[in-house]
């Protein structure tokens, strides 16, 4: 019943594209068409390696699967957290709503979005609407981490 009230529900990254240490932003957009109770707004941010392949070992053929963890951080941008329980669940009023969020991305070097048949490194933006007691619909956007940022006119890279 509470899934019928959603008429839209989509999470827009202001780029698609993005070097390690820059300010990732975007926006959840929600349309609601009436009144309804909705614990929170969470984002996620994720990015991971996955690399998956097979072996044949004494006739017996296995799947190996191996995963690395790069970012992993969430925020709430609308709602309450679960265990705050002392005044009930908020309620989202009805119409068109639209939230922004950002995460800044760790200086590090993080590895570029890749693609193959044995693995590849994806990064994205996961948004959770948290309605109580119900199934509770999300979004991902995908985006690509490419770098290190170069600047071309740095010294290190000028020959004469």
């Amino acid at each position: 019943m509470t899934m019928d009230y959603i008429r839209a529900f989509d999470v827009e990254l202001d780029r698609p594209v993005f070097y390690a240490g820059e300010m990732l932003t975007g926006h959840v957009y929600v349309e609601v068409e009436e009144n309804m109770r909705l614990q929170n707004i969470k984002v996620f941010l994720r990015g991971k390696a996955h690399a998956e392949w097979k072996i044949t070992r004494a006739g017996e053929r296995r799947t190996m699967k191996q995963d690395e963890h790069y970012l992993d951080e969430r925020m709430m941008i609308w709602g309450k957290e679960e265990n705050d329980s002392h005044q009930g669940i908020p309620i989202l009023s009805r119409g068109r709503h639209r939230y922004p969020f950002h995460f800044q991305l760790p200086e590090t070097v993080l590895p570029c979005s890749f693609e193959s048949k044995v693995g590849n490194i994806r990064y994205y933006v996961r948004v959770n609407l948290n309605i109580p007691y119900a199934s509770c619909p999300q979004c991902i956007r995908y985006f690509t981490i490419i770098g290190p940022h170069i600047d071309c006119v740095d010294e290190r890279f000028l020959v004469s």
